[in-house]
């Protein structure tokens, strides 16, 4: 009887110690990605801008986010991949950003496109540590995976929001160098905090044989072994990976060039403004939508998401008033927290927690082949008319709106 107790008292003083490790590990987390993501405010809105002014053509400045994603696109499963195998988060999330910093403040200091063009390819090789990573260390803060990444999603973009603001103030006072300088420093700083997670690595597996070379294959030259790649696109999660691609598509059609846009037709204050106001809307609402979709499923929200992005980008392509313009992009902002939470949640509840990593390196990595795609006609067809762009994103939004239909619910 007095072993039984004894044993009892273990279980629940164990269970209270996960418990509090838990929540500690997701402050800490919360307070890096918040900081991360002003610097990522304040940098990407203008990364297109700064090509314009080192004078870029609009295919280059698409070109820049081609770059971005395809690397971002091939190094973020295998990443996933070492995850999982090394029961590591924390570091590769901290590798990724610190690689943000490192190129971000090597921009400040290039004198031409082709500078900026290198150092956002890099970026996107190295930065893609941390993306599959991320991912699957939210999901395992909480069995409940709406309402964890909502949670983060409404951090995450509150601080996007702060950076968009604060990125329109840097640039009139230090300009676009001095933004980027500044972003590289807040990056240093939030890659240090994710050092203090509390993580207790898992099983490792095996790395020997993860990659075999495969002779005759000049563009696919590796393969993974034993990985969960062939299972992930399989049925279900095969077509809902498609139709993640093809709203990525139209995603990248329309912000590859949009701040270019913004900026040439409401002037370069509206800019960070309107990004800001985008993501006032996603941290607002992420966290409550992140509940919503825990208790009416993933499916729902994800086709109203993707109808949420074709009246978004069909107003973006009417709308001239700016005014009008900054109630568009708060609804644009809803539509992204809830492709994110939902797409998000998806992956965490038809994927088992050994693959999560893997499964959402996948999903990361379909996002970025559609901004691979997406970019090249958004660059080609806004040097035509940015409305012609903006209205064809309707195209892949209708088609993948018609496949999710047959998701699983």
């Amino acid at each position: 009887m007095e072993r039984v107790v004894l044993q009892g008292k273990r279980e629940r003083a164990l269970k209270s110690k996960k418990l509090r490790v838990r929540k500690w590990n997701t402050l800490v987390f919360l307070a890096a990605m918040f900081i991360a993501n002003i610097a990522f405010g304040m940098a990407f809105p203008y990364l297109s801008v700064y090509m314009r002014l080192l004078g870029a053509g609009m295919l280059t400045v698409g070109l820049l986010s081609v770059a971005f994603n395809i690397t971002s696109m091939v190094f973020q499963y295998p990443f996933g991949w070492l995850s999982d195998a090394s029961g590591n988060r924390k570091g590769f999330i901290a590798f990724g950003l610190f690689s943000f910093a490192v190129f971000y403040s090597m921009m400040a200091f290039v004198s031409s496109p082709l500078g900026v063009l290198l150092f956002r390819t890099l970026q996107g090789v190295f930065g893609s540590a941390m993306m599959p990573a991320h991912s699957a260390l939210i999901s395992e803060l909480s069995t409940r995976a709406g309402s964890i990444f909502g949670l983060f999603n409404s951090v995450e973009n509150a601080g996007f929001m702060v950076g968009n603001f604060l990125g329109s103030v840097i640039v009139s006072n230090l300009g676009i160098r001095g933004l980027f300088l500044i972003s590289g420093i807040l990056l240093v700083a939030s890659s240090g905090i994710v050092l203090l997670i509390r993580e207790r690595p898992a099983g490792r597996r095996s790395l020997l044989g993860m990659i075999l070379v495969q002779e005759g294959r000049e563009s696919w030259l590796t393969t993974v072994k034993g990985s969960a790649f062939k299972r992930l696109m399989r049925g279900q999660l095969g077509l809902f990976y498609v139709t993640v691609f093809l709203v990525m598509v139209a995603s990248g059609q329309f912000y590859s060039v949009s701040s270019v846009y913004f900026k040439e037709a409401f002037g370069g204050w509206s800019v960070g403004v309107i990004f800001g106001v985008e993501s006032l809307a996603a941290a607002l609402t992420g966290y409550f939508l992140g509940k919503l979709i825990d208790r009416y499923g993933a499916k729902r929200f994800y086709l109203v998401a993707i109808a949420g992005y074709s009246l978004a980008f069909l107003l973006y392509a009417i709308v001239r008033n700016v005014w009008l313009v900054l109630g568009i992009a708060f609804l644009s902002g809803l539509k992204w927290v809830m492709t994110i939470n939902s797409t998000s949640a998806y992956v965490a509840e038809k994927v088992s927690p050994g693959e999560r990593a893997q499964g959402m390196g996948l999903l990361n990595a379909m996002m970025s082949l559609g901004w691979v795609v997406g970019p090249l006609i958004g660059g080609y067809l806004s040097g035509i008319s940015f409305t012609l762009n903006f209205v064809s994103t309707l195209i892949p939004l209708g088609l993948a709106f018609l496949l999710a239909l047959r998701l699983e619910g």
